[in-house]
């Protein structure tokens, strides 16, 4: 071990205030040769043995042994590029949810890091038709007890709030431009016009070990003082952050502004925050949080800034985005009942359910300017494919996919959806969090090419036609008990399992754009029949025919697993 250096402490007076807050420590020394250097805090107790404890906020993550680090030289950090247009509102955007390690491994170069890879795929998705990247959780995590395994993880243990995990940086011919790939790829993504979205994971801290833990705990002679950390809502990983104490969240929200500030990040999705939210509560936690970033974004006139929640996994998590002026919560119930419905088969047939048309009607609820985040799967979940039986069986969940680009809300991917990866996924124990490489193979491979084509062309019609994004459908708040369709023909025929639903809005025109959604979920070809305000003619926009309404209806046939979109401006 290196000889510690010695940091003599002054008193630390608040510019703004004057106020004296506490004792600053440092020390300095003579000029060091260009590199990336570690180290760690030599931390002494009166009563306790001394601890190795990382920094709290250091920019970098360290190789080894969670260590902090430092650059001296390398390439001058440049200023992230602004989006090549304005930023669009979040019930714009097709999110595609990308895991670095799995996206990047099947074809990172040997002189690449992670984060530079990324950058020869954007491409790619730009064609698949997204216009913004989650990028599952970048901050730096603990590495595993055993050094000889693989530092993997999803990045939801995070111990270090303002660095990036060292081994996504990690490019060994060039190890001083570490935070420069980072700003390289969201500059690179903005110029392509997709927008970046940030996993941030503020609910819990991994404490682990004194010297491979979150700083804020060991600092303390007695963790347990550490006023970082504490029970303050539903207790859920690791050790939980106290927003009961102020500090906690300054330290949270100056993450949260350096990576605006710094990287211009175009969003935050929060990690379960039902670990720092208590109803009635509006002067800790997730509401005092998201008022303060409220505050900091309006001063930097950025609008359309996306705050996106991962709360309950039911529909409960609405009334609480309206609460606390969120942008958006995940809406699971979307995928949770899509995947029911095409996992669960009597008589080996699948089949809907009356519970569908809420899910449909994702809109339904949320306030003003808030709108649901919609997917079919996740990273915390199988994927639907698996639950069709397999890549063989691909068409079974194409009537999931075009509900999916149909329905209110930000359309939510997760990288290797769009070929129809189908690797399955313990809902809980040791086998969820391991790698699972994306093989990039498989997209050349029967069904890959037929499915991306599917995703890509319903991303295309999305973008087009305004009135699937709008937050309008019928016919909302369905009676559940009722298995059959209306007298104008909208709604389940659970006995055919056929869906037929009306969606509109402003074409941007200022006329109205009405769109007739009609979903068979059948294996069998059959035939809808539903009323239209005009006999048209009215175009079908996923065949490019044209039909027209005979005596106030239309009429047609429908493919097995497949549907119909009717589209007329007036």
């Amino acid at each position: 071990m290196s000889v510690p250096v010695a940091m003599p402490g002054t008193r630390f007076t608040d510019p703004p205030t004057g106020l004296v807050k506490g004792t600053a420590y440092e020390c300095r020394v003579g000029p060091l040769p260009d590199g990336f250097y570690e180290y760690k805090y030599l931390v002494e107790f009166e009563n306790a043995a001394t601890r190795l404890v990382t920094d709290p906020c250091a920019k970098y993550g360290g190789s080894e042994n969670q260590n902090s680090g430092f650059v001296v030289g390398g390439t001058l950090m440049t200023e992230v590029k602004d989006l090549s247009g304005p930023r669009l509102p979040y019930s714009d955007l097709i999110v595609y949810e990308l895991m670095i390690d799995d996206f990047t491994v099947k074809f990172k170069r040997a002189k690449e890091s992670p984060l530079e890879a990324i950058m020869r795929k954007l491409d790619d998705l730009v064609a698949l038709g997204i216009n913004a990247i989650e990028f599952m959780p970048w901050t730096a995590w603990t590495y595993p007890d055993d050094p000889s395994k693989d530092d993997f993880s999803w990045g939801y243990n995070p111990v270090q709030y303002f660095s990036v995990a060292h081994k996504y940086t990690l490019n060994p011919t060039s190890e001083t431009d570490k935070l420069v790939h980072l700003r390289n790829l969201i500059s690179t993504c903005h110029d392509r016009g997709i927008q970046v979205l940030m996993d941030g994971v503020f609910n819990h801290a991994d404490t682990q070990s004194p010297n491979l833990g979150f700083p804020y705990y060991w600092t303390y002679q007695d963790p347990a003082d550490s006023p970082y950390v504490g029970d303050f809502a539903q207790h859920a990983f690791f050790q939980d952050l106290d927003y009961a104490n102020r500090c906690t969240l300054e330290y949270i929200r100056d993450a949260c502004f350096y990576w605006i500030r710094k990287f211009k990040i175009d969003g935050i999705r929060f990690d379960n925050t039902l670990g720092y939210y208590n109803p009635g509560d509006r002067g800790h936690g997730l509401p005092k949080l998201l008022s303060e970033l409220r505050g900091f974004l309006s001063t930097t006139r950025s609008p359309n800034f996306a705050t996106v929640l991962e709360h309950a996994w039911d529909y409960s998590s609405i009334d609480v985005t309206n609460k606390v002026g969120a942008t958006s919560c995940w809406l699971d119930p979307y995928r949770s009942l899509s995947m029911g419905f095409l996992g669960d088969r009597p008589q080996g047939v699948p089949q809907i359910e009356t519970p569908i048309m809420r899910m449909l009607d994702s809109g339904r609820d949320f306030g003003e300017d808030r709108t649901p985040t919609v997917y079919i799967e996740n990273h915390d979940h199988r994927r639907i494919m698996h639950k069709a039986g397999g890549r063989a069986f691909w068409f079974l969940t194409q009537p999931y996919v075009l509900a999916l680009f149909a329905s209110s809300g930000a359309v939510l991917i997760y990288n290797g959806q769009e070929y129809g990866a189908d690797n399955d996924m313990p809902e809980d124990g040791d086998g969820r969090v391991v790698p699972r490489p994306l093989d990039w193979e498989t997209l050349q491979a029967d069904p890959g090419p037929k499915v991306l084509a599917l995703y890509s062309k319903l991303a295309e019609l999305r973008k087009k036609h305004m009135g699937l994004r709008s937050p309008n459908f019928y016919p909302t708040n369905w009676d559940e008990s009722q298995p059959s369709p209306d007298v104008h023909g909208f709604g389940i025929d659970r006995a055919r399992n056929i869906i037929v639903f009306h969606r509109w809005g402003n074409d941007g025109t200022g006329k109205t754009e009405r769109l007739y959604v009609t979903l068979n979920f059948s294996q069998t070809n059959q035939t809808v029949s539903f009323e239209v305000p005009s006999p048209g003619p009215w175009n079908e926009l996923l065949s490019g025919a044209t039909v027209t309404a005979v005596n106030g209806r239309i009429e047609a046939p429908i493919g097995s697993n497949w549907g119909a979109i009717y589209q007329r401006i007036d």
